[in-house]
């Protein structure tokens, strides 16, 4: 879980290039305040373990110092993201505004997106851990005497996408994937795809099958192979 935390706190992204310094009027010798340090707001945990992405509008004072005061929360998609980027938005620091070369007080609104990984969003979605990072030996299938067997195929209609619907496309899709000491796929990745649109179904199906747990040198191991499907309606 560890790993996939820290991929949602670098995924997590400011959208300050256009800050609205609202006191400016007509006067071309007031120049706005300019962020030199930034923080980024933590993904709330509760929103994060759902996979529920959102944004926030955050308006703070810059002193004369820089400092940035007073934080109000003017939007958000959910108040724990208001919370989390008001508390990002108040550890910033700017070069503040000037008026006549002198520092003045101003007011500033920060804008800030909450964004989630893909392969986090496809954990929640499948309801278990499928990207996982591995700290385990894997060995190729092709060094094994056969191909592992799986023991559940599920019907790939299942997965077809609705937006395909009805339009006569299929797509055949390469795939490379590890099986678990369980049985289960983990780590899918499209290594060729004849129609675009496909891929979230292509992983959703290598995802859902089951494998008989291959043995190696008398242990449950961790097996990487590459399969091919074909998804139609």
């Amino acid at each position: 879980m560890k790993f996939w935390k820290t991929s949602i706190t670098l995924a997590t992204t400011i959208l300050a290039a256009t800050m609205v310094f609202s006191d400016q009027g007509e006067n071309r010798n007031l120049l706005p305040p300019v962020p030199i340090y930034k923080v980024s707001p933590k993904h709330p945990d509760d929103l994060y373990a759902r996979a529920i992405e959102g944004k926030a509008v955050i308006a703070v004072t810059v002193d004369i110092f820089g400092g940035a005061t007073k934080p109000k929360v003017e939007t958000a998609t959910h108040p724990d993201f208001g919370i989390a980027a008001s508390q990002a938005a108040s550890e910033w620091i700017f070069e503040p505004a000037t008026k006549d070369g002198v520092p003045i007080e101003s007011r500033v609104k920060l804008p800030f997106a909450f964004e989630i990984a893909f392969e986090h969003k496809f954990n929640v979605e499948m309801g278990r851990e499928i990207f996982v990072k591995l700290n385990h030996t894997v060995v190729p299938s092709s060094e094994l005497d056969k191909d592992p067997l799986p023991n559940y195929v599920p019907p790939f209609s299942n997965f077809y996408p609705e937006n395909f619907r009805n339009s006569g496309k299929s797509a055949a899709v390469n795939l490379e994937f590890v099986i678990a000491p369980n049985g289960e796929v983990l780590n899918p990745r499209i290594l060729s795809i004849t129609t675009y649109g496909f891929e979230k179904a292509a992983l959703q199906a290598i995802s859902s099958m089951k494998y008989r747990p291959v043995v190696v040198d008398g242990k449950p191991a961790y097996v990487s192979m590459i399969r091919p499907i074909q998804l139609t309606e």
